[in-house]
């Protein structure tokens, strides 16, 4: 007997355990399947049921191929780079989070420092500055301390000091000038030319001059002759002069404060006269006006003195 063929329709369908995948279109596979015919006499029937298949559902990816790369196993050594990799990652992160935070911590004691820093340089300026007001104030007093040394020295030189002629009380506060009142400076001297009454004679117009801690003029230069003579007056009659602090003794011209007569301004030789005391006399010639008179004579006096420099919160402006 020929033998029969049986066609079977086989579906493969996807595994419902694995993973979705997308579906392709269904692949059908036509089997074709040989029965061979019983030796035995077999009724058609049996030979029938034999050659019957059951659709057989296979489940399975859509291709043997996928199947078989899904069903690839990893190798060991793709494992391990792996774990490498992700320890690798781990030990960057945690030197960045490392880093990080040491660079917080040092730009943050940076940051301290620094304005630290500006701070001290801030009150190191201020401290400059204080200073130098410190040393002009400490150069300004040790000034007005010399000078202080230096008029002290002069009051003390003076037997006879009132302050009232030197100084004044003004709503600036106290005012001194380098002379008495009424006193004329010239250059490091002061002089007051007395024109009152009474005259006195050459002695008594010496301590006159003295109370006030001053001498008799005593002129050696051609300009403090000017200067005098520029401050004389004519009175009473030609032969009346001021005393100056030049006399006789013995047969020496001396001035008051002991030194010898060197430079002179003589009207006439002083061997003609009579006086042992001389005066000034005011005169158009300016190197021919002294005189020699009695010293009993009265007559107005000239009085000279040093300037006294007073500190400078104390000079009048």
């Amino acid at each position: 007997m020929e033998e029969e063929l049986c066609y079977s329709t086989v579906i493969f369908k996807p595994n419902s355990n694995e993973k979705s995948v997308p579906r392709l279109e269904e692949s059908v596979v036509y089997a074709e399947v040989n029965v061979k015919q019983s030796t035995s006499q077999t009724p058609p029937e049996t030979s029938a049921a034999e050659c019957s298949l059951n659709k057989s559902v296979f489940l399975a990816h859509d291709s043997p191929t996928e199947e078989n790369e899904a069903a690839t196993p990893i190798s060991p050594a793709y494992r391990r780079a792996t774990v490498f990799l992700g320890l690798l990652c781990f030990l960057l992160l945690a030197v960045l989070t490392a880093v990080g935070v040491f660079y917080y911590i040092h730009m943050s004691k940076y940051n301290n420092i620094l304005a630290q820093h500006t701070k001290e340089k801030a009150t190191n300026l201020q401290l400059l500055a204080d200073k130098q007001v410190l040393d002009q104030e400490r150069a300004r007093l040790t000034t007005w301390g010399e000078q202080m040394n230096t008029t002290l020295h002069l009051i003390l030189k003076k037997s006879y000091f009132l302050v009232d002629i030197y100084c004044q009380s003004t709503e600036n506060g106290v005012q001194c000038t380098p002379c008495p009142k009424k006193w004329i400076q010239n250059g490091s001297s002061c002089y007051y030319f007395y024109k009152d009454w009474p005259w006195k004679p050459w002695t008594e117009s010496k301590e006159y001059c003295k109370r006030y801690g001053a001498q008799l003029a005593i002129i050696d230069s051609v300009e403090e002759q000017e200067f005098i003579n520029q401050h004389t007056t004519s009175y009473y009659d030609r032969y009346h002069g001021y005393w100056i602090g030049l006399s006789l003794t013995g047969n020496t011209w001396v001035w008051t404060t002991g030194a010898k007569l060197e430079g002179s301004f003589w009207v006439s030789d002083p061997s003609e006269g009579y006086g042992d005391c001389v005066q000034s006399m005011p005169s158009t010639n300016l190197l021919k006006s002294w005189t020699s008179e009695n010293c009993n004579m009265y007559n107005r006096w000239i009085c000279e003195m040093d300037i006294i420099t007073w500190p400078t919160f104390l000079q009048a402006q």
